[in-house]
C-alpha cells in the first residue's frame, strides 16, 4: 500500500521556507496561523513539523513571542529567563552565588570599594521608604559582587539579578513595607567582615542575611 507523500512534501515545504527566511536574514517567522495558511498546511501538522525543525536547530521557539530562525543561543536563553524562573529559584541562585562573592570581596576589595559600601550603609540607615531603600540595597549588593574582581562571576551576578521575575520588588515591599533595622544590621555585619579581610565570616554573614530574607519571603525550607 503506497504511503501518503503529503507529510514529506509538507516538511520540505516548511524547511524550504525557513531556509529562504535565513537567506533573507528574516529573524522571526510569521505566526502559526499565518504560516499554516501561507504554506497550505494544517496547524496540527505544522506544529509537528516545527517541533522537528527545532530539534534540528533550524528554528527555536519562545512561548508568547513566536518562532525564530536559527539555533537557540545563550543570549536567546538568557533573554527568556524572566519568563522561566520563579521568584524562589532566583533567590536560591543568589544564596549560592553571593556568599562566594562576599568571601572574594573580603580578599580583594580596594579601600575605595569598602568606603563605597560604607556610604551605602549610611544612606540606607537614613531612609524610611522601602522604594528608596531598595535602590541602595541593590547598589550595595552589586558593589560587593564587583569587589570580588572576577568578571565572569560579576556577569553571572548581573544575570541572576536581571532575571528576577516581574513583581519581585513588589513582593519584597509586601513583606517589608519599611526598611527593617535588623536587615541594615546584617548588611553592616558582612561589610565589617569584608573590611576586616575575614573571608570566611563575610561569606557566612552574607549567606545568613540572604537566607533570612528568603525565609521571610517564602518560608523556611
Amino acid at each position: 500500500m503506497p504511503t501518503d507523500p503529503a507529510p514529506h512534501e509538507e516538511l520540505n515545504r516548511v524547511r524550504s521556507y525557513v531556509e529562504q527566511a535565513r537567506r533573507d536574514q528574516q529573524a522571526r517567522l510569521p505566526s502559526e496561523p499565518q504560516l499554516a495558511e501561507r504554506l497550505g498546511i494544517t496547524r496540527p501538522r505544522l506544529r509537528r513539523i516545527l517541533k522537528k525543525l527545532e530539534s534540528e536547530g533550524l528554528i527555536w521557539r519562545h512561548v508568547g513571542k513566536g518562532t525564530f530562525v536559527g539555533e537557540r543561543s545563550l543570549t536567546n536563553t538568557l533573554g527568556e529567563l524572566p519568563n522561566m524562573l520563579t521568584p524562589l529559584e532566583t533567590f536560591e541562585a543568589r544564596i549560592v552565588l553571593e556568599p562566594q562573592l562576599a568571601g572574594l570581596a573580603a580578599l580583594r576589595a580596594t579601600p575605595a570599594q569598602i568606603e563605597e559600601m560604607r556610604e551605602c550603609l549610611a544612606r540606607m540607615a537614613d531612609l524610611s521608604q522601602f522604594a528608596d531603600w531598595a535602590v541602595w540595597d541593590e547598589r550595595l549588593h552589586r558593589l560587593v559582587a564587583k569587589a570580588a574582581h572576577n568578571t565572569l562571576l560579576l556577569a553571572l551576578y548581573d544575570t541572576v539579578r536581571e532575571s528576577a521575575p516581574t513583581g519581585m520588588r513588589d513582593r519584597l515591599h509586601d513583606v517589608f513595607p519599611a526598611p527593617a533595622p535588623e536587615t541594615n544590621e546584617q548588611h553592616e555585619a558582612y561589610v565589617d567582615a569584608i573590611a576586616a579581610r575575614d573571608h570566611k565570616r563575610a561569606e557566612a554573614l552574607m549567606r545568613a542575611h540572604l537566607q533570612s530574607v528568603r525565609d521571610a519571603l517564602f518560608g523556611s525550607r
